[in-house]
């Protein structure tokens, strides 16, 4: 049918050059209308190759990709003007020249890493570590004694990582209980779990039978019959004709 369709339409060139931009694949689908097993195959693979690129495109959600900074709050309430009583006053320039030597240092990276801070998160939060070194009027002393120290050759860039991590930290809440949070989001061991409660000496009795056996009646029979016990339905609804018939009698 193809064949014959390209055959004719190569004479006129217009038709032809209609052709040439039709899917061949939604042809198939509504001339063929699926009759021949070559027009399902081919509807098919495109069909598939629509879900796959849409599933390459679908981004990974990841941690660095759902947190968000918490904007930094100063909660110092030293007098003013005492770092620079004691270390001088500290030019914008000379601070951001500081804190670019600290952010390429690789092992600024490493020491980032170590505390669970990631690319992502250390590239925001030396954002916002560096916007808070230049624009707060009133640093704090040690802060400022060790930039100012660094300014003058006595220090090291390396000495600012306990006020940088202290200040991911205060953006990044999350980080002072990541290894909680992972130890609460591991599922991978379920056996695991509630150690206390495994110690204890159970007797599990496992009734199985065909449909309508009496499973679910003797079952119940001995849960009305005892002090205690739980009930879980499978279904809403059976659960609460269960719940009417226990709370009945």
């Amino acid at each position: 049918m193809f064949n014959i369709c390209t055959t004719v339409c190569r004479k006129q060139p217009k038709v032809h050059k209609l052709i040439k931009q039709v899917d061949v694949t939604n042809l198939t689908k509504h001339v063929l209308g699926f009759k021949s097993l070559q027009g399902q195959e081919l509807y098919s693979r495109h069909s598939k190759s629509k879900k796959n690129k849409k599933s390459q495109n679908t981004p990974v959600k990841t941690l660095e990709s759902l947190v968000e900074p918490v904007p930094y709050t100063s909660t110092h309430t030293q007098p003013h003007g005492i770092g620079e009583e004691l270390g001088g006053t500290l030019a914008k320039e000379k601070i951001l020249g500081i804190l670019t030597q600290f952010y390429v240092r690789k092992e600024v990276r490493k020491f980032a890493e170590e505390n669970g801070i990631e690319s992502k998160f250390f590239h925001k939060s030396f954002q916002s570590f560096r916007k808070f070194c230049c624009d707060e009027e009133n640093l704090p002393v040690e802060l400022h004694l060790i930039l100012s120290d660094i300014a003058a050759g006595a220090g090291h860039v390396d000495d600012l990582l306990p006020y940088f991590l202290q200040h991911t930290k205060k953006i990044f809440p999350h980080l002072e209980c990541l290894e909680d949070l992972k130890k609460i989001s591991d599922l991978r061991n379920p056996a695991n779990w509630y150690q206390e409660a495994r110690t204890i000496d159970r007797k599990i009795i496992y009734h199985a039978g065909p449909t309508n056996s009496g499973k679910t009646y003797h079952a119940l029979q001995r849960l009305t019959a005892a002090k205690s016990g739980v009930y879980c339905g499978p279904l809403r609804l059976l659960a609460a004709e269960v719940y009417n018939k226990c709370n009945d009698k």
